[in-house]
This record gives C-alpha cells, structure tokens and sequence, in this order.
C-alpha cells in the first residue's frame, strides 16, 4: 500500500499554518510506505556476527507534538521506541529513522509467563521451523533469521537481512546446510522469500485474521540472535499498530513485544501462546546497541499477503491513495480548533485518486469502509489489506459535516509502468 510513497521527519509546530483549506491544517508528518527503492540495506558487517543494533537517543518531547508521526531510532531486525520522542535511527543493516503510530490496545488471553512449561512447549513445536541465514555481499557478511513457511523448501525473512547480497545460506535447526535462492523481495513491508533445495520442511501454524494478537498475550521470540540458533526469549505483546519508517519504507501496523529482540532475530519468529507465528521480527530500538524491551514484528497476516504475492506474481502491487496528512490527537486538536480528536487530517491531496474522488487539504477521515481510523498508522495499516484497482470507501468531515466518497486506488507511481 501507499498514500504518498514519502515519510517526512515532521517537525515542531511552532506556528499554525494559515487556514486555507475547510479545517485548519496542521503541518504534515508524511504518510505512506515510503518507498524509496530498496534502502542500501546491506549489512556491512563481517564475520558471520549479525549486524551491531542501532542506537536511539530520546529526546525530550517539544509542545505541541505531532504524535501521530514521531520519529524513534530503529533498527531492523528489532524495533522502533514509542511515544512523542524525536531521535536519529540506523536499520541493522542500514541507517534509519522510526516513527510510531498509535496503539489498539485488546483484550488479553495470555497465559501466565511464569511458566517455564509454556514456553517450553512453544519452542519445541516452533524452534525446529526457524533457520539461520548468513547472506554475504560486497561489505561482508551478516546473520539473521527465517522461518519455514512451506515444506517444499520455502521460508520468509526480512528484506534487509538479504538486500544487496551475492550469496544467502541457510541452516536449517538440524544443522543441515543449504544456498539459498531469493525468489522475491518486497522493500516496503521489509519482507523477502527464499526457496532451498529441501522437502518435508516443518511448516509452524501462521496466524490468520481469526487469531490476532491482543496486548498483553504471550510472544516468544525465536530466532539466531548474534548467530546463536535457536534462541528462545519471552515476554507479552505491549502494543498493536505501530509504525516504522526506515530509509527504504515506513512499515506500518507492527506488534510491539518486550520479548528480548537483538541484531540476528530479524526475520525470526514471534509466536503466541498457542504455539502460532504471529509475526516475523524486524527492528528493536535501543539507547545502547541492545536488547531494552522495545521490539516490533511484522504480524502474520501481512506476511502471509506479501509472501503469496512474491510466490504468485513474482513481485508485491502496492495500493495507492494519494494523500499526506497528519494524525489528529487532542493537543492537535486544540491547537487548530478541529471537530474531532481523533482521525487523520489531510495537509495535501496531490492529483491522484483521492483528489479525483473529490478529497481536499483539511478534510479528517475518520473511516474507511467500516473501519475506523483513528490515526494515520490506522490509515497506513487499513490500506495494506488493497491491491490496485480497489474500491475504497472513505468517510470524512468537512467544516464538521459527515461525508463519504469512494476511491478507485491505482499502482504506485514509482512501481508503476
């Protein structure tokens, strides 16, 4: 998907903006994958040792803050801070720059974590579908991690484990060795599907739509942290729908777990309590270079959509709306007088299909179909589930009047054609 294909580092409000649209405008925090091409993620690192963490400084928070789009250092492979904090970011394979939508929070199901039997059970059922990837390129060698994802030889990882490499391994939990083919990568959800010459892989049970994660349910990280195969931590998901903008895309709708995620899990497994790979880990933010308690996944779902895209077509389609706007929380509220507190406020709606379906700066969505948007990640995350050629209902106020109009989403320009 993609609104805009271009993530700005937004900054401080110190002035509004002149009321030039229906609702005043808020300056806007870009929205949308934020594409670039593949982001240079090679790893730069030798030795076989997965990729230092990257470090993430908080600052303190200026007044007002566009909460909707604040940036966090991240590191693929591991995570993205949440909040309204400001900082610089690396990718592990890269340099980055975060941001963290909103959280939707849920009921939990957790069982207690206490349990050294729970997650016992879980990493013996999931451990052997986990392998270790070594990919070697021209800066050297980094490790990560990927999971099976069908038994004739396929397995998903993250796109900046394998991006620019000459080479990739995998080694499978029993030790057996194997080169590895790219059959497809997808820098915008940070995704990438290997095939090896291998049969009767263990495949783990990937998570629909009807099992979603809540917070607070249990999450067990599995995975080659550092190049330790098998590593098994365990903590809870702390939040739904965060988002991520890295120097090649903004991934949008993550898990936030505290399961301890280092440099080597990218591409690993998180799995819930009932033994069901929710998510692949992708980015940890860090102050030091390690594990602090903050790492992200991308859920099963969004897995299971690019992964089948990659093996059909050979390549992921991208929706995309045409617009740049801005979260709308209560402080933004305030600040600009706005009807509501809660939405998405477009700040600019270029040519494109949100501007042919009658869209304007300062209209707030507020729904798309029959989901709600209460945040911008809300929308980026909504509109990962179309393809191109999708109709799309998209409810607004306008000068605090309900209106609806539909969108035809077309192919991303810069993939377009």
């Amino acid at each position: 998907m993609d609104l805009d294909t271009t993530t700005r580092t937004g900054g401080r409000a110190d002035a509004p903006p002149p009321p030039t649209s229906p609702a005043p405008v808020p300056p806007s925090g870009d929205l949308g994958s934020g594409d670039t091409g593949s982001g240079d993620t090679g790893s730069g690192h030798t030795g076989g040792l997965p990729p230092t963490p990257p470090t993430v400084a908080p600052a303190a928070a200026p007044t007002p803050r566009l909460r909707g789009r604040q940036l966090l250092a991240v590191a693929l492979a591991g995570a993205v801070g949440a909040g309204a904090v400001v900082v610089p970011a690396q990718l592990l394979d890269d340099t980055s720059a975060s941001t963290v939508g909103a959280a939707t929070a849920a009921a939990s199901s957790a069982p207690a974590l206490n349990s050294s039997s729970l997650v016992g059970g879980i990493a013996q059922q999931v451990s052997p579908s986990v392998a270790r990837v070594d990919a070697t390129g021209p800066m050297g060698t980094s490790a990560g991690s990927a999971v099976v994802y069908r038994a004739d030889g396929v397995l998903v990882t993250n796109h900046h484990v394998v991006a620019n490499a000459a080479q990739v391994g995998v080694t499978l939990p029993d030790g057996e060795r194997h080169t590895a083919e790219v059959v497809g990568s997808d820098p915008s959800s940070d995704l990438a599907v290997l095939r090896v010459e291998a049969t009767d892989l263990p495949v783990p049970v990937w998570a629909d739509a009807d099992h979603l994660p809540g917070v607070g349910d249990t999450a067990v990280a599995i995975g080659s942290p550092f190049g330790l195969d098998g590593s098994v931590t365990a903590g809870i998901v702390s939040a739904l729908g965060r988002t991520v903008a890295t120097s090649g895309a903004s991934l949008v709708d993550l898990l936030q777990t505290d399961a301890a995620i280092n440099p080597g899990n990218s591409g690993g497994a998180l799995v819930d309590g009932e033994a069901r790979v929710i998510g692949v880990n992708t980015a940890i933010a860090s102050s030091g270079g390690g594990n602090e308690g903050i790492g992200f996944a991308i859920p099963a779902t969004t897995v299971r959509s690019v992964a089948d895209q990659i093996l059909t077509d050979g390549a992921v389609q991208h929706a995309f709306l045409g617009v740049v706007g801005q979260t709308v929380d209560p402080d933004i509220a305030r600040l600009y007088g706005l009807p509501v507190d809660r939405g998405a406020v477009l700040a600019e709606v270029p040519d494109g299909p949100a501007a042919d379906a009658g869209l304007q700066p300062g209209d707030i969505v507020v729904r798309l179909d029959e989901h709600d948007v209460a945040t911008m990640a809300d929308l980026a995350g909504r509109l990962q589930q179309y393809r191109p050629g999708d109709e799309l209902e998209v409810t607004y106020l306008r000068a605090g009047e309900e209106a609806t109009t539909t969108v035809t989403l077309t192919e991303r320009p810069d993939r377009a054609g």
